[in-house]
């Protein structure tokens, strides 16, 4: 049988869902880089800077599991709505604080949108989309939010060098807006349940029901164990620098708050041009090739960043990070859905982000610990040698075996992991 084309799985709601998607990730893309810089200006040290972000993770690390649950009972878009709400607000708290004590109830309030629209997002594409096609969908998917990380940090880093931050911060509350209106209509306009979230009372015993048969799939030593083992030392690793970036950027290297956005947006144009070919990749070799060579190229990073002395040095580093998530993000979404019953993923996808969050949780103060001892390029250093680890159970383990259907139903709170690494 023929594998169908990108052409005929874009439907118009699709595309729809995926615009909106942009238009919440154009927020993120637009004050990722800059937030570090602001908690700077309003006094924060860079060891608070790092307390900042660890402090930051403890939310999301609490909501995910319920968020993904949350997906699975009550439907996909309809989650996703309830996330946007919650977005909408994120950056006002930003626009207002004068000290960073006061900025963290706005990743608070993030936590709680990510927690309901990202594993409802992946959930959304593995219900629709058939198994030969989600890795090149999953790209696809990728090249409509990394739109949004080409425009987003230059127009960011504009508005915050020449308007001031605090605009940038309102401009990321009216675009999350658009989002939110945007997923309204697709919930209004749904007349069927969502796919793949089959409506059930979102009550204790539905939470526990789905917890019982998710954590014997997770810790079974099987596909979603190796997946969560490669990924936790990945992002502990990686978060050891990733959020002092910006910091390195501007106070040592000198760039400005605008050439920071237009480094960030240059990962953007990498990824988008890069995304077909990651998903298509690992549909055509394999899951496993898909993530261990994006793997790789994302490990890369923080090596040729703290080996960089000028602009082009930090460019190459920030394009190869976005190389290496065009192959490694399609592919990681396709394990996990091919690992997880259909009326778990919304769940399993939140559970392995919440474990991997608490495995990372330090990260961030750990890294400023060591810029404060041992000097600014310690962190980064760190960050590739303990990440380089990540690629022996990436190859090594997540070998699995093929199925015609993806997952077996039959596994689920049995023990047994639907699809085992051989």
């Amino acid at each position: 049988m023929d594998k169908p084309t990108i052409r005929s799985l874009l439907t118009k709601d699709l595309i729809l869902f995926l615009v909106g998607l942009t238009f919440a990730e154009a927020t993120r893309a637009m004050t990722t880089v800059q937030i570090p810089v602001f908690l700077r200006e309003i006094g924060a040290s860079v060891g608070e800077v790092g307390l900042f972000f660890t402090i930051s993770m403890i939310l999301p690390i609490v909501l995910r599991v319920w968020g993904g649950w949350f997906s699975d009972v009550t439907g996909r878009l309809r989650t996703i709505w309830l996330g946007s709400l919650a977005g909408v607000l994120a950056y006002i708290p930003y626009a207002l604080a004068h000290r960073w004590e006061i900025a963290l109830l706005g990743p608070a309030l993030l936590a709680i949108a990510t927690a309901l629209i990202y594993p409802s997002y992946q959930s959304y594409i593995a219900d629709t989309i058939p198994e030969s096609a989600r890795g090149r969908v999953y790209g696809m998917g990728r090249t409509f939010l990394n739109v949004a990380w080409i425009l987003a940090p230059p127009a960011g880093g504009y508005l915050a060098e020449h308007f001031g931050t605090r605009s940038m911060f309102l401009t990321a509350f009216l675009l999350y807006l658009i989002a939110s209106i945007i997923f309204f209509f697709l919930h209004r306009r749904s007349a069927a349940p969502d796919s793949g979230a089959s409506p059930r009372k979102a009550n204790w015993s539905s939470l526990s029901k789905s917890f019982r048969e998710i954590m014997p799939i997770a810790f079974a030593g099987g596909l979603l164990t190796w997946i969560l083992v490669a990924e936790g030392i990945k992002e502990f690793s990686l978060r050891l620098s990733f959020d002092l970036m910006p910091v390195y950027l501007s106070d040592i290297a000198g760039i400005s708050k605008q050439g920071i956005g237009w480094m960030d947006g240059l990962h953007g144009i990498a990824w988008v041009l890069a995304s077909p070919i990651g998903g298509w990749f690992s549909d055509r070799t394999s899951e496993r090739h898909g993530f261990t060579f994006g793997l790789i190229l994302t490990l890369s990073m923080p090596l040729i960043f703290a080996l960089s002395a000028g602009f082009w040095g930090f460019a190459l580093s920030w394009i190869l990070l976005g190389i290496g998530g065009a192959f490694l993000d399609p592919a990681y979404n396709a394990l996990v859905a091919r690992g997880t019953p259909s009326h778990l993923r919304g769940i399993a996808y939140a559970l392995i982000a919440t474990l991997v969050g608490i495995i990372a949780l330090p990260s961030p103060w750990i890294g400023s610990r060591m810029w404060e001892a041992l000097g600014p390029q310690t962190p980064f250093f760190f960050s590739f040698g303990l990440g380089s680890l990540a690629l022996l159970p990436a190859w090594f383990r997540l070998r699995i075996k093929q199925t015609e259907s993806g997952p077996l139903p039959a596994a689920a709170g049995t023990g047994e992991d639907p699809l085992r690494t051989e």
